[in-house]
């Protein structure tokens, strides 16, 4: 097996894995992070599944990465449409199939599935982070756009955030449909930079402990 074929299915089981997380957290339905929160609002106004809006979000972040990037765009970033497809099909999958019949009533319950949804998710993106292979749709255009304009990612991937924010509470505010950032925004976003870091360290140092053990020998 190829260094490249490894990469591309590493990066599809932790898309996968990203995908049942993020769906553990919708189907709680007690606050999302600010992408699905933007996501859920436009699903509750034009009846569009969650995962498909996120195939058509997460591709119109490739197309800016493409309009930003230009010649620097290369064919292997092309990769996350189909990793896109995977992400918004196994969302779609889960919410639509798998948790359709589950109704949750304790509040409790929703709590832990938040963090619980937050912790497998991180576990996804921590692992994709750790691979170096392709990022995500949204933190490449993120990062497409700080390198084309000199800002620095962080401080845009936040801004990003709050304009995602912003624009999911418009359209519960405009509309009259459910607010979806709630408590469980706010422990989202607790527990899932720490743990994703937490993922994406552990996964680097085993690596580069591996690499030193195969120079050694």
């Amino acid at each position: 097996m190829t260094k490249h074929l490894k990469n591309m299915l590493l990066v599809i089981v932790a898309v996968i894995i990203t995908a049942i997380g993020a769906s553990i957290t919708v189907k709680a339905n007690v606050g999302v992070g600010a992408y699905e929160a933007l996501n859920m609002s436009i699903n509750q106004l034009s009846g569009i599944k969650i995962g498909t809006l996120a195939i058509i979000l997460n591709i119109t972040c490739v197309g800016i990465q493409w309009l930003l990037m230009k010649k620097d765009f290369s064919l292997r970033q092309l990769f996350q449409i189909p990793v896109t497809l995977i992400l918004g099909q196994v969302m779609n999958l889960m919410l639509y199939t798998v948790f359709s019949g589950l109704t949750i009533d304790q509040y409790w319950v929703k709590i832990a599935m938040v963090i619980l949804g937050g912790i497998i998710a991180a576990i996804g993106v921590g692992s994709m982070m750790a691979l170096n292979y392709i990022s995500m749709p949204l933190e490449g255009a993120c990062m497409a756009f700080s390198n084309r304009f000199g800002f620095n990612f962080g401080k845009v991937r936040q801004i990003v955030d709050v304009l995602l924010i912003a624009a999911a509470l418009l359209i519960a505010f405009s509309t009259d449909t459910a607010i979806t950032v709630r408590e469980g925004t706010i422990i989202s976003m607790l527990f899932f930079p720490p743990s994703m870091n937490f993922v994406y360290e552990k996964i680097r140092s085993s690596a580069a402990a591996q690499e030193l053990s195969i120079d050694l020998d």
